[in-house]
């Protein structure tokens, strides 16, 4: 077969493949009546830059911003964020995290055989600082939406700060609920991930998982677990874990999704949209605390060409390292 053949007839495997497999589970979905009076949403989101890289040490910043919203008839209402930035080394060689302190090992144990450990070791490092956040905003406001991006979900479990969130909350009569950007569950037994399967219902509503599916999760998950299309011209449904007033989901959809009417991203709640252009604002920061770098590698004695050579793009990989040049080889080739 040529590969135009092969290609054919791999496309119509995927197309029977799609088809939806026996015993999967039926979507029952409810409408959504956006509140007349919304309540005040706060949200929460985090980010990441790398610095500099010395062998098996990343030098990284992360950041956790928080931003709360009124909903007037006006419009949306921001009130002054709270920003968090802290600054950490990680290591992936065994010997130097042993030096470490207890969190850094948990860390380290937590992402042990990840393909790329350091990145995974900064990201779970970002969760703790919003989960930090998190808990405080649930400490110190009553009565609002708690919207955290992401599940309410704990992997791994040990370094996470749900628990406290979800008391808290519970104690404030907050509304806690996470929102994902993306989703690839298959809880409802179709080939195609869920927020797909859905995609051919029109209109507002949402739809909670089976709950055999979350009892399989219940030792990591804190909520109840939906998928929910919070504007009529929404270009995709997104999974909501809710962590509180699980015994009211109508209440909790209709207060998300009047925060969900921005034109800017119709059936996204716009204070997560802020909160996320908060957070990765870190990465516009990089020249300054590149120039500490430099003075401070070169207060302790590194060469210039040495703390150079050591600076990292954002994902963490050294600035001109040699797939780049091949990459770029690949592009001037034609």
């Amino acid at each position: 077969m040529t590969v135009r053949e092969e290609l054919r007839a791999e496309l119509s495997r995927m197309i029977r493949y799609r088809e939806t497999r026996p015993g999967a589970t039926s979507l029952e979905v409810r409408s959504i009546r956006p509140a007349e009076t919304p309540l005040d949403l706060v949200a929460i989101d985090g980010s990441y830059t790398f610095l500099w890289n010395l062998g098996s040490m990343w030098l990284a910043v992360a950041r956790a911003a928080a931003i709360p919203y009124a909903l007037t008839e006006r419009g949306f209402h921001p009130r002054r964020p709270e920003i968090v930035d802290r600054a950490i080394m990680v290591s992936t060689w065994d010997d130097i995290v042993a030096k470490q302190d207890e969190f850094h090992q948990r860390l380290f144990e937590a992402t042990r055989g990840s393909a790329e450990q350091h990145k995974d070791m900064v990201n779970e490092f970002r969760k703790h600082l919003e989960g930090e956040l998190a808990v405080k905003v649930a400490r110190e406001t009553e009565g609002v939406v708690i919207a955290l991006d992401g599940s309410l979900a704990a992997v791994p479990k040990e370094l996470d700060h749900l628990e406290e969130v979800v008391g808290a909350c519970e104690a404030n009569g907050n509304t806690l609920v996470g929102v994902s950007k993306d989703s690839l569950l298959h809880a409802f037994g179709r080939a195609m991930p869920d927020e797909q399967v859905l995609q051919s219902y029109a209109g507002m509503g949402y739809v909670r998982v089976p709950k055999d599916f979350e009892q399989r999760q219940r030792g990591l998950l804190y909520g109840d677990v939906y998928f929910a299309r919070l504007h009529p011209q929404s270009p995709k449904w997104f999974r909501v874990d809710i962590g509180t007033y699980k015994d009211d989901p109508d209440f909790v959809f209709s207060h998300l999704a009047a925060h969900a009417r921005s034109g800017i991203s119709p059936g996204y709640p716009f204070p997560l949209i802020e909160a996320h252009r908060l957070a990765v604002l870190v990465r516009q920061i990089r020249e300054p605390l590149e120039e500490e770098i430099l003075k401070e590698c070169g207060r302790l004695g590194l060469r210039v060409h040495e703390v150079v050579a050591g600076l990292t793009r954002v994902e963490g990989r050294r600035r001109g390292a040699f797939h780049e040049f091949l990459d770029q080889l690949a592009r001037d080739v034609k």
